[in-house]
């Protein structure tokens, strides 16, 4: 039996659910139940907080579990959530159960580092909901399982428990969450001393970030379609955790010991992932240097016409010519919307004739050189992606104004700040104000400054030091203390960053140089901070309309 803490549950269901966990859960685990917690945050407000349940897994983590008593629920196509009543009526729930669960979390784990003075939280976190009495009368294809427990689960509770865990992290996360941590996360969470906690500020906003590792019920779905499916495109808005997708898929591929490719567009994205993923270093190509390297091209043609038609065209000749042996099992197009229809057919003969697969990933909303056919080639089945989990609720919300859409935050994500937006008097006092945001910002984590143009032709070019920092155009420089990456948009597309300042900024479509899809990109880079930095006081009001 495990440890018990904290009192009885008044509600029914809530006993059953600690009676269930007495009985099956491992006597080194802790539950601590009818959790209550206190935030005041940087303004001044008290926001209360309550979880039903908190498991302490030794060598794994912490599970916040919320438990509702219905007896049958559904989860719409579109994620809404409905009750049944005992007349048959349905009744929408205003607020999810999962999105109660992770925003609870979430808020949890915040207390938990703060008061047990750790710089992160010592493993992984998760939630799940559970309905000891009841069942689901519908679930969408693209929900995560692995975060709701109903009635026939209740003899395994224990190994929903691990599950959700385990979906939420690497086993060498959990291997932190050792027995002195369960102990005193225990001692927090029963201590009356920690009810009034201050939020965070706004400085830590970039560990809320890193800490929003799990994915929504539509990326786990997503997830588990690639794995089964031959054919397969995944479309979603800006952070919505593609490249994440597509990166676990590959690695899975290669740890099976197939023969798999992933393919990207941008290739200073592909050389952060080569980066991030020594091991499998040699399967993450851009696609011109893939096509360059198969076709043994020397002298080029730098045009545009020669890298989306010419090259490839050369390209399939090669695979035309491969033996079958030297095809791929698998190929991952990540960035699919950049890619030109010839390129992707071009990539899409490399693949061996039968048992292969094909992940299409991308979003037409980023389609900053609009020289596909808005069509994922060579997918036969199409799951989309709605939460953003990359920026803050405030980045996100700005975003979804600048650009006239709706995309939904992931549940559980920091509020942020809203973003700055300056009209500065001429080039050089644009890039003073950048710098001076660098030098603010910097202690929340890597600052990059982006512009529409070359660092040679943009606001930063005759400024490339300031306050203490140093710009850089060496992609290993982000994040590295007292430097400064600069990019152009484009180029930093599929990359993210703490804090990002765009220079340069005018109003989109009013040149071809900044397009809507360039500030969309430019907005949606940053995980914490995002300025607007301009000399077009129209650009401002463009903005300022859309507040």
């Amino acid at each position: 039996m495990p440890k018990i803490l904290g009192p009885i549950p008044t509600d029914r269901w809530e006993r059953e659910v600690l009676h269930q966990f007495r009985q099956q859960l491992p006597k080194e685990w802790v539950v601590v139940s009818s959790v209550c917690w206190t935030l005041e945050t940087e303004a001044g407000f008290v926001r209360d907080g309550q979880a039903d349940f908190v498991i302490l897994v030794p060598g794994s983590g912490m599970v916040v579990a919320e438990v509702k008593g219905s007896r049958e629920f559904r989860v719409a196509d579109d994620g809404r959530w409905y009750r049944r009543e005992r007349s048959g009526a349905e009744m929408p729930i205003n607020e999810s159960p999962p999105a109660q669960a992770t925003r609870n979390m979430h808020e949890l784990s915040r207390v938990v580092v703060k008061q047990g003075g750790w710089g992160k939280f010592p493993g992984r976190f998760a939630y799940i909901v559970i309905y000891p009495n009841g069942r689901a009368s519908q679930l969408p294809a693209m929900f995560d399982r692995s975060t709701l427990a109903t009635s026939q689960h209740m003899h395994e509770l224990a190994s929903c428990l691990r599950l959700t865990l385990e979906q939420r992290g690497s086993s060498k996360e959990g291997e932190t969450f050792s027995n002195d941590v369960v102990e005193k996360i225990g001692k927090i969470l029963t201590c009356r001393q920690f009810a009034i906690t201050k939020a965070d500020t706004q400085s830590d906003v970039e560990d809320d970030v890193v800490k929003v590792d799990e994915l929504t019920r539509q990326q786990f779905s997503a997830l588990r379609g690639v794995f089964d499916l031959p054919r397969v495109a995944v479309v979603g808005p800006a952070g919505s955790g593609k490249t994440l997708l597509a990166i676990w898929r590959l690695q899975a591929l290669l740890e099976a010991g197939s023969r798999a490719l992933y393919v990207c567009f941008n290739k200073n994205l592909a050389e952060l992932l080569r980066r991030k993923n020594p091991d499998h270093a040699s399967a993450i190509v851009n696609v011109d240097r893939f096509f360059r390297k198969l076709c043994r091209v020397g002298q080029i043609s730098d045009t545009d016409k020669y890298f989306r038609e010419e090259l490839p065209g050369q390209a399939m000749n090669v695979a035309s010519e491969l033996p079958v042996e030297e095809k791929y099992d698998a190929i991952i197009v990540d960035e699919g919307q950049d890619f030109s229809e010839l390129q992707l057919i071009a990539l899409y003969e490399f693949l061996k004739p039968t048992d292969a697969s094909w992940v299409f990933f991308g979003d037409w909303c980023q389609d900053l050189f609009q020289v596909g056919s808005g069509v994922a080639v060579g997918a036969e089945v199409m799951f989309r992606l709605y939460h953003n989990c990359r920026n803050t609720v405030c980045i996100n919300g700005a975003t979804n104004t600048y650009m006239d859409q709706r995309v939904e935050p992931m549940p559980g994500l920091p509020e942020g700040e809203q973003p700055l937006v300056e009209v500065a008097s001429s080039q050089v006092a644009m890039a003073n104000r950048a710098w001076e945001l660098a030098k603010q910002w910097a202690p929340d984590g890597g600052v990059v400054i982006l512009s529409p143009y070359r660092l040679e032709n943009s606001a930063m070019a005759q400024s490339r030091r300031g306050h203490g920092l140093a710009l850089s155009e060496d992609l290993s420089a982000l994040g590295e203390a007292g430097m400064v990456y600069f990019s152009t948009i484009r180029a930093f597309k599929g990359i993210e960053a703490a804090v990002v300042i765009v220079v340069d900024a005018e109003v989109p479509d009013a040149s071809p140089v900044f397009m809507q899809e360039d500030l969309y990109v430019a907005c949606t880079r940053a995980t914490t901070r995002l300025a607007l930095i301009t000399k077009s006081v129209q650009m401002r009001e463009w903005l300022s309309q859309r507040r």
